[in-house]
């Protein structure tokens, strides 16, 4: 037959099995009626040549049946029967599925609720056209921080207006540069005063990106011009819900710090850059003929996009390059260099590792899974083997029998994978709501095509991995043997099942071991002495528009604000500051110059960060003042009331002289002249928990006049008090909006989010993994005492106590135990070196932590012994005895 008919054939056999099932008996009836009258044109009876027939033409049902093999079809028409043997078998055995079920719903789901999140900050393309083409560019200075010479840094830092517009005209490497800084402004005039966060960015930024608006337009050059009518291209998420969605926005003015500005677009849902919860774009509006490198210092963040044809690698060689003339020609430019950074990389830079680390635990967690279902599913193989055996003997082939039993391992993993995915749902849910936006950095978290599509594949490839050891051994299994042990138990596979729970628990110890060291490292983080004395502080930001509040009136107004809120009761003392302390930005990093030292050119000065404080500020955060005093009420109205400097500043740059001798210039204002050093502070951590104090000085408000300020309030009833004190704002100006009313507490917290997140889901994987490897083995110790019960009979009948009997067994399980502790101890010590980054207060080789995870596997260990070793020490020898 040729093979383009004989293929079309098979096809259609696929989809019409009954109609080719009915043909095959027409055509064998036909040639069985054919042979029967020529026998009988030979002579014989009707009856005779129908049975002469039948013995030459052969076996119809054989033949049929060898018609079935050699159909593609006859593969699809067995499985099929085999799904349904499996799920009625399962079925009926409901106990034993729905513990594997759940099993396998428990390590697939929180495998596939980890991925999303690695999907969706890692993997997916971002949601701008050609994102891994959009690069973040940053000045990288090459000097040494702090006036060091041992201390070498190479610091990303903020962008000079000047080298922007260098780069700009020089780059061929890159396309396109925009420029944009983080802000926040007061909405007035459309219900209450709320606080925007805003993006001040050039008009190239939205070409750049290659995103349109929704409705409306982007912001222009023209719109971009210094002192041009302010415009704003509203989010989304701001259109809903400040404005109801009305299409009608467009060209309509609202307020911002008190000023003017026309809504000329909205961004599509979703849009967001680099900050999730930004509520809408303003345009920069910088003059870009002034010459920034004499007038001010570094201040804007820069993005750009490659050139057609341009890498990565080229770009940053090309940079560098542009880098170097520039510093060859300013001296404002001298020891710094430029860096790119992929735009994937700046955004999920914080949480990559943490991510890493969270996937990793994951897959060990879903390899524990895989050896205790292996294990159940085993245990169920001996259960079954007089039952294989009988369907060897009737003719079923190794093959049938291991199509069968990888069938129902691929339909416990199906079912698990569906369950798993409404348990990464869950999962999902509840990381959005535990943590904050800004820490994940995604709107929301979904399960969609491409997580479908993973868990399936997960799913059988987990079913094929949990099936595949028991297949194995049931084809493996002798006919004769299988037949002749009856309904005895005979052990099945014990070296294979022992190993099984030795992996279980090596795994559990390195997963424990790891959660271990990340909650050490919490619990160090938020007792951590971080230089203030963070209790009872409540904090509050209030930002001042600059339209309506010059320098005389920002000091006046914060001074009045902080004499109503101490004058409330239960308050102890109040101040402000331009950030928060310890977890909050300072003003910014700058030059200074000591007074009766040589001139340096202005990038080989040593930098200190700048802070913006109002009286009283240490006394009401207990900040000890080591020499001198700090900022008192009379320090406001002195245009040059001096500075106070922490004891770090003191280490690095005044230890060999009186500080208070001392008389510094910082290059902060338009005017920078030579101010006394007043006081001097004990440290405090600068930025972060994890971090050291650097060196820093304090202005007082009054010498640097900051609209936007954190209220500090120090009472014993933060939350009573919080209400008096923001009515206390608004009584001197009630179009203020009061944001991020909390405790400094709570602020602290918040900053260890991504450290909680950590320690929080590594403890449940390992929890998981400790509970599934107790089950494992308590399951194994059960299944050998059951098997061993005559043998435990006898020795009982000849006198062995219950007592040793129970010694035996749990013995038997600590053995085990301490198998897999040891090769997960030594896994640990190896593997958990990777966590180093992430660590704080103790090491990947903590004694302790590894000695409590120790001790929490015994203590678990031994209990899912003690319930076999008391089953096994109630036996009864007679009837031990007289079993099968």
């Amino acid at each position: 037959m040729p093979r383009r008919p004989r293929f079309i054939r098979r096809l259609m056999s696929l989809v019409a099995w009954n109609a080719r099932d009915r043909e095959m008996d027409r055509e064998m009836t036909f040639h069985l009626e054919s042979l029967a009258r020529e026998y009988v044109r030979g002579g014989m009876s009707e009856a005779d040549a129908q049975r002469a027939a039948r013995i030459r033409f052969g076996d119809t049902r054989r033949l049929k049946e060898r018609g079935h093999d050699i159909r593609i079809g006859h593969r699809l028409e067995d499985m099929a029967r085999d799904v349904c043997h499996t799920a009625r078998a399962l079925r009926k055995n409901r106990g034993f599925t729905t513990a594997v079920v759940f099993t396998l719903a428990v390590g697939i789901g929180g495998n596939v609720a980890i991925f999303s999140l690695v999907d969706q900050l890692l993997l997916r393309p971002l949601p701008y056209p050609d994102g891994s083409e959009v690069v973040a560019v940053y000045e990288r200075f090459l000097g040494v921080f702090g006036g060091s010479p041992t201390s070498p840094q190479r610091l990303a830092n903020s962008v000079s207006p000047a080298n922007w517009f260098d780069w700009q005209r020089d780059s061929r490497q890159l396309e396109a540069f925009a420029a944009w800084r983080n802000t926040s402004e007061t909405s007035t005039g459309a219900g209450d005063p709320i606080r925007l966060r805003m993006q001040m960015v050039s008009h190239e930024f939205f070409p750049l990106l290659g995103v349109g608006p929704q409705i409306g337009r982007v912001l222009s050059a023209d719109d971009d011009r210094p002192n041009a009518p302010r415009m704003a291209v509203l989010s989304h998420q701001l259109w809903q819900t400040r404005f109801g969605g009305d299409p009608g926005v467009i060209g309509r003015t609202i307020q911002l710090n008190d000023s003017p500005v026309e809504v000329i677009g909205v961004m599509p849902d979703g849009f967001h850059f680099v900050h999730p919860d930004v509520d809408l774009w303003s345009a920069l509006q910088i003059n870009r003929g002034l010459a920034w490198r004499q007038i001010a210092g570094r201040s804007l963040n820069v993005v750009g996009r490659l050139a057609p044809g341009a890498t990565l690698q080229s770009a940053r060689t090309e940079m560098e390059g542009i880098a170097q003339r520039l510093a060859a020609t300013h001296a404002f430019n001298k020891n710094t260099s430029a860096t790119l950074v992929p735009l994937r990389e700046e955004l999920t830079g914080q949480v990559q590792p943490s991510l890493m680390v969270l996937y990793a635990a994951v897959g060990v967690l879903l390899s524990i899974v895989c050896f205790n279902v292996a294990s159940l599913l085993l245990a169920r193989g001996a259960s079954r083997r007089h039952e294989t055996a009988i369907r060897t003997s009737l003719g079923a082939g190794r093959f049938a029998i291991v199509r069968q039993l990888m069938v129902e391992s691929l339909l416990l993993a199906g079912l698990g994978g569906v369950l798993g995915i409404g348990l990464a749902r869950v999962s999902l849910d509840a990381l959005v709501a535990f943590a904050p936006p800004d820490l994940l950095r995604v709107p929301e978290l979904s399960i969609d095509l491409r997580v479908v599509v993973y868990t399936v594949g997960l799913s059988m490839l987990t079913g094929l991995v949990v099936g595949l050891a028991p297949a194995l051994l049931a084809a493996r299994e002798s006919l004769i043997t299988s037949l002749r042990s009856g309904s005895q138990n005979v052990t099945h596979a014990p070296r294979l099942r022992q190993a099984l729970v030795i992996c279980q628990v090596g795994m559990t110890v390195m997963l424990l071991c790891g959660a271990g060291l990340l909650v050490r490292t919490v619990l160090a983080l938020h007792g951590a002495e971080t230089g203030i004395d963070r209790q009872n502080i409540l904090t509050m930001e209030v930002a001042l528009p600059a339209t309506r509040y010059a320098v005389e009136r920002r000091v006046q107004f914060f001074r009045q604000a902080i004499a109503a809120i101490e004058a409330l009761p239960g308050v102890e003392a109040a101040t402000a500051a331009n950030s928060l302390p310890v977890v909050g930005a300072a003003r910014g990093g700058t030059v200074f110059h000591r007074q009766g030292t040589s001139e340096l050119p202005i990038n080989d000065r040593p930098i200190a960060a700048i802070r913006v404080v109002t009286p009283g500020f240490f006394r009401a955060v207990r900040v000890p003042v080591l020499r001198g005093r700090e900022f008192s009420a009379a320090d406001t109205a002195n245009p040059t009331p001096g500075f106070v400097v922490n004891d770090a500043f003191v280490r690095a740059h005044l230890s060999n002289l009186d500080p208070l001798t001392a008389s510094l210039s910082v290059l902060m204002q338009p005017k920078n002249p030579y101010a006394p050093v007043i006081g001097v502070v004990a440290d405090i951590n600068e930025g972060a928990v994890r971090n050291s104090a650097q060196p820093t000085i304090f202005y007082s408000h009054g010498q640097l006049a900051e609209t936007a300020m954190t209220l500090l309030v120090r009472t014993s009833r933060p939350t009573a008090v919080a209400t008096a004190t923001v009515d206390a704002i608004h009584r001197l100006d009630p179009s203020l909006a009061v944001a991020r009313v909390r405790t400094l507490e709570n602020a602290v917290s918040e900053s260890l989010a991504r450290e909680r997140l950590n320690a929080l889901v590594s403890g449940a994987f390992a929890v998981s993994g400790l509970l599934l490897a107790s089950l494992g083995l308590y399951g194994l110790l059960a299944y050998l005492v059951t098997e061993r019960t005559k043998e435990i009979g006898i020795r009982m009948a000849l006198g062995a106590e219950s007592g040793q009997v129970t010694r035996s067994v749990i013995s038997g399980g600590l053995r085990l135990v301490a198998i897999g502790a040891a090769i997960g101890v030594a896994g640990a010590l190896i593997v958990l070196r990777s966590l180093q980054t992430l660590l704080f207060g103790v090491t990947p080789y903590d004694v302790s932590t590894y000695a409590s995870v120790l001790l929490l596997l015994c203590v678990v260990s031994a209990l899912a012994s003690y319930v076999p070793a008391r089953t096994a020490a109630r036996v009864e020898p007679l009837k031990a005895l007289r079993q099968e």
